[in-house]
């Protein structure tokens, strides 16, 4: 077979094969490069060619630790997995790439099972897995194709309880892709953030991320309102066939009611709307996790009372390139003992 690489540079070329790929994901996405380019990251935008056929789509992303650069290909590249041969042609160009640009290694996490031949399939390539993740590794998704009155029943009992509450308490969900609305979010994400403990982006990542995303319609904020007064508030990303619960903030709740609920319900009919396959709730904690006493099992267990099921993603892949990469990943490894003894619990 006849394969070549070669950069895309024609947007339509590029989402005419991402959103045909199934799954696909906006971290694949053009706009997804473009809003990292206005961060100021060098990216690459890789087809492969099977003759004149494009067959495989991946979004490069330079990035730079205080122990050298590396790339990443966020949950890519976006290949049909069928033969493994072009994945290899498809590297070979990236590995040129990272030479170049003098990376100590490319990192990769498509959107592929946590199964063990494909982690052999690595392996053999000379792959070791990463020691930390950056996307979720056990996501919680919601299948769409039922109706919405059987959406309901399959929720928890709970869950659907507390969705009919708000709305006997007035609460209002309003949808919104004005950037001022973005700002808003930012305030209170970083208010929440201070409030539970967590470390967030700059916040000029979520307004610029929501104006290039929001700009096209890819993504919206999901306001909750009693009254007069914000609750609650989301950002959904909409690509090809997924919603995605990509960042969240709250107000704490009231006494005797409760918060987010709602909004996350007429964030799912949306997706519908939209003709959404899932809605991907993004994290949730691991089932051998999953107790009462771990940080991560409320928002877990919020998640899951909608309905749906875990799906666990490979873990992320590391293509070593210098010496220098042990040493970055031993430090990952002691960053990540640090959070255990600070935090009291493993993120994985």
């Amino acid at each position: 077979m006849n394969y070549s690489v070669r950069e895309i540079t024609n947007k339509e070329t590029w989402e005419n094969f991402s959103l045909n790929a199934s799954p696909n994901t906006f971290l694949q996405s053009w706009n997804w490069g473009e809003f990292n380019s206005a961060l100021g990251r060098k990216i690459w935008r890789l087809g492969l060619f099977e003759n004149d056929k494009l067959i495989g789509i991946c979004l490069l992303i330079k990035y730079q630790s205080r122990f050298g650069n590396y790339l990443y290909a966020p949950r890519g590249p976006i290949l049909y997995w069928k033969n493994w041969k072009e994945f290899d042609h498809l590297f070979e160009k990236i590995k040129d790439i990272a030479k170049k640009e003098a990376a100590i290694f490319v990192k990769t996490d498509p959107l592929l099972p946590a199964e063990e031949p494909i982690y052999n399939e690595f392996k053999e390539r000379k792959f070791v897995s990463a020691e930390t993740f950056i996307q979720v590794e056990d996501a919680w998704l919601l299948p769409l194709e039922k109706t919405e009155d059987e959406l309901l029943n399959d929720m928890r009992k709970t869950t659907r309880y507390l969705i009919r509450a708000e709305e006997k308490q007035g609460v209002k969900i309003e949808q919104s892709n004005k950037v001022p609305d973005a700002k808003k979010f930012v305030g209170l994400l970083y208010s929440t953030a201070t409030r539970k403990g967590f470390i967030n982006h700059p916040k000029e990542y979520y307004i610029k991320q929501f104006e290039i995303l929001g700009g096209e319609n890819e993504q919206k904020i999901f306001i909750s309102k009693k009254g007069s007064k914000t609750q609650a508030m989301a950002i959904i990303s909409f690509y090809g066939e997924a919603a995605c619960y990509l960042h969240g903030a709250s107000l704490p709740a009231e006494k005797g009611s409760s918060v987010g609920y709602l909004l996350q319900w007429e964030a799912i009919k949306e997706a519908k709307r939209r003709g959404c396959k899932y809605y991907n709730f993004w994290g949730v904690v691991k089932d051998k996790h999953f107790y009462h006493g771990h940080p991560w099992y409320g928002f877990s267990l919020f998640k899951r009372g909608f309905g749906g099921f875990k799906y666990s993603y490979i873990r992320a892949q590391d293509y070593p390139l210098s010496s220098k990469y042990y040493i970055y990943k031993a430090t990952e490894k002691a960053r990540r003992l640090l959070r255990r003894v600070r935090y009291g619990y493993w993120e994985d």
